[in-house]
């Protein structure tokens, strides 16, 4: 039996089998529980006082000596400390604090149904990923169909559990949002664990309806590209601006070497039916582009473009190998690109460095967002992921103003909600804007004698050093723990239906 990073087995992690039992009955009732809890209130007009302040605004706003209003779910006012603070009911005391945003987690996959991973503490086993060297498309074309149904044989319990604890990790990390760009989970458990975490998510199904063998003038169909658009439009109807406030919906492709035409045209009529965004890994490997010329004629950006497809509605994920002429598209089009820079060394990919695309689009003013791509288990934050982000491209661009702290932020946070639809309910602290806000202890020695805290954070702090979450007003994360749940308890859970999962469908 497999080991835990503490060197526990999932059954040694769950003490007993009532514990499993209890994980595999979760659904609407634990649902109902933890929403409950959630709306449990001390009062209506709460001030954050005292922090120091990144509002990631398109102004910069920076106030060493803050205060934030907010009122319900909403931040009423922003002001500084020689300014009278407004009549309020409660205060946060944010002395010792950094103010972010919360942190919008705009390309992420579920995929937590794979671990725990346990590799050998020696390198051993260490193989050379399909991303590597170019990529490998017909090995990953097979890949993606293989797993774009995997969802749909979870039991509801077990998709349930694996989704919370998967997500809580990124709650825990400071990410008040998630795009899901296709997952390794069902649509609903994702949603559901969501609203029960307090979360806001905009859930997904990835598509993939054929492979493109290596050197092939011929796509091979691998899955009923019918069924598969179908299940978007059935996605969006039963999820997309959801009730709740915190759910909406996504059509999503693999990659578009993993799509026919039909199906691209699906995804675009689907996402213009409901006017939400839609989603693409677009253009990440070397290799994809000579692959799709000998079937389709036309690289996977000239795909998009030619059917009306590059537009301010596309989150492009890893998009960095374009023509000249490509990326002027790009930019005109105002193309929401997306990166995972903590990620790409895991697979071996040079997405950053070996063209420097995304970074002279960073430069460019385009709208690029940082995001943590999705692995099997906690690989990484949002706060590791903008660090990446703001000291990798000033080194693959030799330039150490091409990516600043405050930009670095802004990918994270506002360039991610914008991406996502949601620029105008999050991503920044403005009067307005729901209360998505984030708490970062500085108050340790790495903080003395400086005046930007944020360029610390970004160098020497990380995910750990997430003290406290609100999402629309509530306080989800205090003291760096949960206010709603028990971890223990979500990750004995977690375990019960992996176990369970993984022995069902995969049969290890």
């Amino acid at each position: 039996m497999s080991k835990t990073s503490k060197g526990l087995s999932r059954r040694e992690l769950l003490g007993t089998a009532g514990v499993a039992a209890a994980a595999l009955s979760f659904g609407g009732k634990a649902l109902a529980k933890g929403a409950q809890a959630q709306q449990k209130t001390t009062g209506n007009r709460t001030l954050i006082k005292g922090g120091f302040l990144y509002a990631a605004d398109v102004a910069n706003t920076v106030i060493p000596d803050s205060w934030i209003l907010m009122e319900g779910d909403k931040i009423h006012s922003v002001g500084s400390a020689d300014q009278p603070a407004p009549a309020h009911d409660q205060v946060i005391d944010a002395r010792g604090k950094m103010v972010l945003p919360g942190f919008v987690n705009a390309h992420w996959h579920e995929s937590f149904v794979e671990g725990p991973d346990s590799p050998k503490p020696d390198d051993s086993d260490l193989q050379r990923m399909p991303f590597s060297h170019g990529g490998n498309i017909e090995v990953l074309g097979s890949y993606f169909g293989t797993i774009a149904n995997v969802g749909e044989k979870f039991l509801p319990g077990e998709a349930f559990a694996i989704a919370r604890w998967s997500m809580w990790t990124q709650l825990r990390s400071g990410s008040t949002a998630l795009g899901d760009i296709g997952s390794l989970n069902s649509t609903d458990a994702m949603a559901e664990a969501a609203i029960d975490l307090g979360m806001r998510i905009r859930v997904s199904r990835w598509g993939s309806d054929i492979m493109i063998k290596n050197g092939a003038s011929e796509y091979t169909r691998i899955a009923d590209t019918d069924k598969q658009t179908r299940d978007w439009d059935n996605l969006m109807a039963k999820w997309n601006n959801h009730k709740s406030g915190l759910v909406d919906g996504m059509p999503t492709i693999l990659a578009c070497f993993g799509s026919s035409e039909e199906q691209l045209v699906g995804l675009r009529d689907i996402a213009k039916q409901y006017g939400s965004p839609y989603a693409a890994h677009l253009s990440p490997l070397k290799n994809e582009a000579p692959a799709l010329m000998k079937v389709f004629g036309r690289s996977a950006i000239g795909r998009f473009d030619n059917l009306g497809m590059l537009t301010d509605k596309l989150l492009a994920v890893h998009t960095a190998y374009a023509t000249p002429e490509e990326y002027k598209r790009i930019v005109e089009t105002r193309v929401n690109v997306c990166h995972s820079p903590a990620n790409y060394g895991l697979l071996g990919e040079t997405t950053v460095s070996e063209t420097g695309m995304i970074g002279r689009l960073i430069m460019d003013g385009a709208p690029v967002s940082t995001s943590t791509d999705g692995n099997i288990s906690y690989m990484g934050g949002m706060p590791e992921a903008m660090r990446y982000t703001h000291l990798g491209h000033n080194e693959a661009q030799n330039d150490n103003t091409a990516c600043p702290p405050t930009t670095a932020l802004a990918t994270g946070t506002r360039n991610g909600a914008l991406a996502l639809g949601w620029a105008d309910k999050t991503g920044t602290i403005e009067a307005g804007k729901q209360a998505d806000i984030v708490l970062v202890d500085i108050d340790d020695w790495r903080y003395r004698l400086i005046s930007h805290p944020l360029s610390i954070f970004l160098i020497s702090g990380g995910s750990r050093d997430v003290d406290t979450v609100i999402i629309a007003g509530k306080t989800l994360i205090k003291g760096g723990k949960s206010t709603t749940h028990d971890e223990g308890k979500m990750l004995a859970e977690y375990a019960a239906a992996v176990e369970s999962a993984r022995t069902r469908i995969f049969g290890a």
